[in-house]
Protein backbone atom coordinates (compact mmCIF):
# COMPACT_ATOMS: atom_id res chain seq x y z
CA UNK A 1 0.00 0.00 0.00
CA UNK A 2 1.54 3.30 -1.08
CA UNK A 3 1.79 6.38 1.09
CA UNK A 4 -0.06 8.88 -1.14
CA UNK A 5 -3.34 8.62 0.76
CA UNK A 6 -1.70 8.50 4.19
CA UNK A 7 0.02 11.90 4.13
CA UNK A 8 -1.79 14.50 6.22
CA UNK A 9 -3.08 17.34 4.04
CA UNK A 10 -1.93 20.23 6.24
CA UNK A 11 1.69 20.89 7.29
CA UNK A 12 1.95 19.06 10.58
CA UNK A 13 3.36 20.05 13.94
CA UNK A 14 4.83 16.99 15.62
CA UNK A 15 2.24 15.66 18.02
CA UNK A 16 4.98 14.03 20.03
CA UNK A 17 6.25 17.46 21.03
CA UNK A 18 3.18 17.77 23.20
CA UNK A 19 4.86 15.18 25.48
CA UNK A 20 1.65 13.22 26.05
CA UNK A 21 2.04 9.44 26.58
CA UNK A 22 0.41 7.45 23.81
CA UNK A 23 -1.69 4.34 24.24
CA UNK A 24 0.18 1.43 22.68
CA UNK A 25 -1.48 -0.35 19.76
CA UNK A 26 -1.83 -4.12 19.67
CA UNK A 27 0.20 -5.93 17.05
CA UNK A 28 -1.51 -7.55 14.08
CA UNK A 29 -2.56 -11.10 14.89
CA UNK A 30 -0.86 -12.54 11.83
CA UNK A 31 2.76 -13.53 12.35
CA UNK A 32 5.28 -13.62 9.55
CA UNK A 33 7.12 -16.89 9.03
CA UNK A 34 10.83 -17.19 8.37
CA UNK A 35 11.79 -20.20 6.30
CA UNK A 36 15.37 -21.29 6.98
CA UNK A 37 16.99 -22.24 3.70
CA UNK A 38 20.33 -23.81 3.03
CA UNK A 39 23.23 -21.38 3.34
CA UNK A 40 26.66 -21.90 1.86
CA UNK A 41 29.83 -21.32 3.82
CA UNK A 42 30.60 -18.35 1.56
CA UNK A 43 27.19 -16.79 2.27
CA UNK A 44 27.62 -17.27 6.01
CA UNK A 45 31.00 -15.52 5.80
CA UNK A 46 29.44 -12.69 3.76
CA UNK A 47 26.77 -12.22 6.43
CA UNK A 48 29.38 -12.06 9.17
CA UNK A 49 31.55 -9.58 7.25
CA UNK A 50 28.58 -7.33 6.46
CA UNK A 51 27.44 -7.41 10.09
CA UNK A 52 30.92 -6.31 11.11
CA UNK A 53 31.03 -3.48 8.53
CA UNK A 54 27.62 -2.04 9.37
CA UNK A 55 28.24 -1.96 13.13
CA UNK A 56 29.72 1.40 14.12
CA UNK A 57 31.35 0.28 17.39
CA UNK A 58 32.75 -3.17 16.72
CA UNK A 59 35.14 -3.51 19.66
CA UNK A 60 36.06 -5.87 22.47
CA UNK A 61 35.80 -3.12 25.09
CA UNK A 62 32.56 -1.51 23.85
CA UNK A 63 29.17 -2.93 24.88
CA UNK A 64 26.58 -3.52 22.16
CA UNK A 65 24.13 -0.62 22.40
CA UNK A 66 20.39 -1.24 22.29
CA UNK A 67 17.10 -0.60 24.09
CA UNK A 68 17.38 -2.16 27.54
CA UNK A 69 13.96 -0.83 28.50
CA UNK A 70 10.72 -1.94 26.88
CA UNK A 71 9.79 -0.08 23.71
CA UNK A 72 7.00 2.50 23.40
CA UNK A 73 6.57 3.98 19.91
CA UNK A 74 4.96 7.21 18.74
CA UNK A 75 4.38 8.09 15.06
CA UNK A 76 3.33 11.54 13.84
CA UNK A 77 2.93 13.27 10.49
CA UNK A 78 0.46 11.10 8.59
CA UNK A 79 -3.27 10.86 9.03
CA UNK A 80 -4.49 8.87 12.02
CA UNK A 81 -4.77 5.58 10.15
CA UNK A 82 -1.27 5.93 8.72
CA UNK A 83 0.30 6.82 12.07
CA UNK A 84 -1.38 3.87 13.78
CA UNK A 85 -0.42 1.45 11.01
CA UNK A 86 3.30 2.32 11.20
CA UNK A 87 3.27 2.27 14.99
CA UNK A 88 1.57 -1.12 15.02
CA UNK A 89 4.00 -2.57 12.47
CA UNK A 90 7.08 -1.33 14.36
CA UNK A 91 5.71 -2.84 17.56
CA UNK A 92 5.06 -6.13 15.79
CA UNK A 93 8.55 -6.14 14.25
CA UNK A 94 10.05 -5.46 17.67
CA UNK A 95 8.10 -8.24 19.36
CA UNK A 96 9.02 -10.75 16.63
CA UNK A 97 12.73 -10.00 16.98
CA UNK A 98 12.83 -10.25 20.76
CA UNK A 99 12.53 -6.59 21.75
CA UNK A 100 10.31 -6.06 24.83
CA UNK A 101 7.27 -3.87 24.05
CA UNK A 102 5.34 -1.81 26.60
CA UNK A 103 1.61 -2.04 27.15
CA UNK A 104 -1.05 0.65 27.06
CA UNK A 105 -0.53 4.25 28.26
CA UNK A 106 3.22 3.87 28.06
CA UNK A 107 5.78 6.63 28.13
CA UNK A 108 7.15 7.16 24.61
CA UNK A 109 10.85 6.41 24.10
CA UNK A 110 10.96 5.96 20.30
CA UNK A 111 9.51 8.50 17.87
CA UNK A 112 8.95 8.61 14.12
CA UNK A 113 8.27 12.16 12.93
CA UNK A 114 7.33 12.78 9.29
CA UNK A 115 7.59 16.48 8.49
CA UNK A 116 7.88 18.86 5.56
CA UNK A 117 10.63 20.98 7.18
CA UNK A 118 13.31 18.87 8.85
CA UNK A 119 15.69 21.78 9.66
CA UNK A 120 12.84 23.76 11.21
CA UNK A 121 11.68 20.79 13.26
CA UNK A 122 15.20 20.12 14.56
CA UNK A 123 15.54 23.78 15.58
CA UNK A 124 12.21 23.69 17.37
CA UNK A 125 13.23 20.55 19.25
CA UNK A 126 16.49 22.18 20.36
CA UNK A 127 14.68 25.34 21.48
CA UNK A 128 11.60 23.94 23.13
CA UNK A 129 12.30 20.28 23.99
CA UNK A 130 15.89 20.13 25.14
CA UNK A 131 15.68 16.65 26.62
CA UNK A 132 14.61 15.17 23.29
CA UNK A 133 18.02 15.89 21.71
CA UNK A 134 20.95 15.82 24.12
CA UNK A 135 24.13 17.80 23.64
CA UNK A 136 26.04 14.62 22.85
CA UNK A 137 23.92 14.05 19.75
CA UNK A 138 23.59 17.64 18.52
CA UNK A 139 26.87 17.75 16.61
CA UNK A 140 25.94 14.83 14.35
CA UNK A 141 22.34 16.01 13.96
CA UNK A 142 23.48 19.53 13.04
CA UNK A 143 25.91 18.04 10.50
CA UNK A 144 23.09 15.98 8.96
CA UNK A 145 20.88 19.06 8.67
CA UNK A 146 23.75 21.05 7.14
CA UNK A 147 24.24 18.30 4.50
CA UNK A 148 20.56 18.51 3.65
CA UNK A 149 19.82 14.94 4.74
CA UNK A 150 16.15 14.13 4.33
CA UNK A 151 16.29 11.48 7.04
CA UNK A 152 17.82 12.33 10.42
CA UNK A 153 18.03 9.85 13.29
CA UNK A 154 19.61 9.88 16.73
CA UNK A 155 19.71 7.93 19.99
CA UNK A 156 20.14 9.34 23.47
CA UNK A 157 22.20 6.79 25.38
CA UNK A 158 23.57 6.17 28.85
CA UNK A 159 25.86 3.72 30.62
CA UNK A 160 24.12 1.03 32.64
CA UNK A 161 25.36 -1.63 35.04
CA UNK A 162 26.29 -5.16 33.92
CA UNK A 163 22.70 -6.32 34.03
CA UNK A 164 21.35 -3.38 32.02
CA UNK A 165 19.84 -1.49 34.96
CA UNK A 166 20.33 2.21 35.54
CA UNK A 167 23.31 3.15 37.67
CA UNK A 168 22.25 4.76 40.90
CA UNK A 169 23.34 8.17 42.08
CA UNK A 170 25.05 8.63 45.42
CA UNK A 171 27.13 11.04 47.47
CA UNK A 172 29.61 8.52 48.87
CA UNK A 173 32.34 6.72 46.98
CA UNK A 174 32.02 2.93 47.10
CA UNK A 175 34.67 1.37 49.31
CA UNK A 176 35.10 4.43 51.52
CA UNK A 177 33.72 4.98 54.99
CA UNK A 178 30.66 7.16 54.59
CA UNK A 179 30.94 10.58 56.18
CA UNK A 180 27.97 12.41 57.71
CA UNK A 181 27.96 14.87 54.83
CA UNK A 182 29.23 12.69 52.01
CA UNK A 183 30.57 14.30 48.88
CA UNK A 184 29.35 17.76 47.97
CA UNK A 185 28.29 16.50 44.53
CA UNK A 186 26.26 13.53 43.37
CA UNK A 187 27.98 10.93 41.24
CA UNK A 188 26.86 7.87 39.32
CA UNK A 189 28.09 4.84 41.22
CA UNK A 190 28.28 1.54 39.37
CA UNK A 191 28.21 -0.72 42.41
CA UNK A 192 27.05 -3.78 40.45
CA UNK A 193 30.25 -4.44 38.48
CA UNK A 194 32.47 -7.42 39.18
CA UNK A 195 36.07 -7.80 38.01
CA UNK A 196 36.27 -10.11 35.00
CA UNK A 197 38.66 -10.87 32.16
CA UNK A 198 35.87 -11.74 29.74
CA UNK A 199 32.87 -9.60 30.74
CA UNK A 200 32.54 -5.82 30.54
CA UNK A 201 31.76 -3.93 33.79
CA UNK A 202 28.89 -1.98 32.21
CA UNK A 203 26.32 -1.98 29.43
CA UNK A 204 25.05 0.76 27.11
CA UNK A 205 21.35 1.49 26.86
CA UNK A 206 19.16 3.71 24.70
CA UNK A 207 17.10 6.13 26.78
CA UNK A 208 15.17 7.51 23.82
CA UNK A 209 15.42 7.65 20.05
CA UNK A 210 13.92 9.59 17.15
CA UNK A 211 13.91 9.42 13.38
CA UNK A 212 12.81 12.43 11.32
CA UNK A 213 11.71 11.74 7.74
CA UNK A 214 11.01 14.37 5.10
CA UNK A 215 7.40 14.08 3.92
CA UNK A 216 8.61 14.07 0.30
CA UNK A 217 10.47 10.84 1.03
CA UNK A 218 7.29 9.23 2.36
CA UNK A 219 5.13 10.42 -0.53
CA UNK A 220 4.32 7.49 -2.82
CA UNK A 221 6.32 4.94 -0.81
CA UNK A 222 5.01 1.61 0.39
CA UNK A 223 4.00 2.18 3.99
CA UNK A 224 5.41 -1.21 5.00
CA UNK A 225 8.81 -0.22 3.62
CA UNK A 226 8.78 3.04 5.55
CA UNK A 227 7.79 1.30 8.80
CA UNK A 228 10.43 -1.40 8.45
CA UNK A 229 13.16 1.10 7.61
CA UNK A 230 12.22 3.06 10.73
CA UNK A 231 12.31 -0.19 12.71
CA UNK A 232 15.94 -0.86 11.81
CA UNK A 233 17.09 2.72 12.40
CA UNK A 234 15.38 2.92 15.80
CA UNK A 235 16.16 -0.51 17.24
CA UNK A 236 19.79 -0.82 16.07
CA UNK A 237 21.62 2.33 17.23
CA UNK A 238 25.05 1.33 15.90
CA UNK A 239 23.74 0.00 12.58
CA UNK A 240 25.11 1.86 9.55
CA UNK A 241 23.03 1.26 6.38
CA UNK A 242 25.15 -0.62 3.82
CA UNK A 243 26.40 1.11 0.71
CA UNK A 244 24.18 1.05 -2.37
CA UNK A 245 26.60 -1.40 -4.03
CA UNK A 246 26.33 -3.90 -1.14
CA UNK A 247 23.26 -5.77 -2.29
CA UNK A 248 23.94 -9.21 -0.78
CA UNK A 249 22.79 -9.97 1.79
CA UNK A 250 20.05 -7.39 1.31
CA UNK A 251 18.77 -4.90 3.90
CA UNK A 252 15.66 -2.73 3.90
CA UNK A 253 17.93 0.20 4.78
CA UNK A 254 19.77 0.26 1.45
CA UNK A 255 19.19 1.63 -1.05
CA UNK A 256 16.71 3.93 0.66
CA UNK A 257 14.63 5.86 -0.28
CA UNK A 258 15.53 5.06 -3.87
CA UNK A 259 13.46 2.53 -5.78
CA UNK A 260 14.76 -0.99 -6.12
CA UNK A 261 15.44 -1.64 -2.44
CA UNK A 262 13.86 -4.28 -0.23
CA UNK A 263 10.25 -3.50 0.67
CA UNK A 264 10.31 -5.00 4.16
CA UNK A 265 12.70 -6.37 6.78
CA UNK A 266 15.01 -8.87 5.11
CA UNK A 267 16.37 -12.10 6.49
CA UNK A 268 19.60 -10.25 7.32
CA UNK A 269 17.74 -7.43 9.08
CA UNK A 270 15.79 -9.83 11.27
CA UNK A 271 18.91 -11.85 12.06
CA UNK A 272 20.74 -8.66 13.04
CA UNK A 273 17.98 -7.53 15.41
CA UNK A 274 17.42 -10.97 16.90
CA UNK A 275 21.15 -11.40 17.49
CA UNK A 276 21.55 -7.93 18.99
CA UNK A 277 18.71 -8.38 21.46
CA UNK A 278 19.71 -11.91 22.41
CA UNK A 279 23.15 -10.83 23.69
CA UNK A 280 23.73 -10.24 27.39
CA UNK A 281 23.36 -6.53 28.26
CA UNK A 282 27.11 -6.10 28.82
CA UNK A 283 28.23 -8.22 25.86
CA UNK A 284 30.96 -6.54 23.79
CA UNK A 285 29.88 -5.45 20.33
CA UNK A 286 32.65 -7.60 18.84
CA UNK A 287 30.42 -10.63 19.52
CA UNK A 288 27.59 -9.30 17.39
CA UNK A 289 28.85 -10.26 13.92
CA UNK A 290 29.20 -13.94 14.80
CA UNK A 291 25.82 -13.90 16.54
CA UNK A 292 24.21 -12.39 13.42
CA UNK A 293 25.68 -15.04 11.12
CA UNK A 294 24.54 -17.86 13.43
CA UNK A 295 21.05 -16.37 13.62
CA UNK A 296 20.97 -15.97 9.85
CA UNK A 297 22.05 -19.55 9.21
CA UNK A 298 20.58 -21.53 12.08
CA UNK A 299 17.92 -19.25 13.51
CA UNK A 300 19.49 -19.48 16.97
Amino acid sequence: MKMTNWIAAAPFVAAALGAQPLAAQDADPGESEIVVEGVTEQEEQAVRELARRVTANDGHDTPATRFLDALCVSVSGLNRAGNEYIERRIRQNAAETGVPVQGEDCRVNAQVLIHNDIPGLVQRIKNEHVGMLTRDERVEVDAAVERGDRIVAWHNEEDRNQGGRRIRYGTDVAGMVASPTGLNVTARLNDNAWPSRTELPSSRGVVSAAILIDSEVAQGMLIERLADYATMRLLAPDFIPPGADETEPASVTSPFPQEGGAEDLTRFDRAYLQALYSLRPNAPSSRLARAVSRQYVYGE
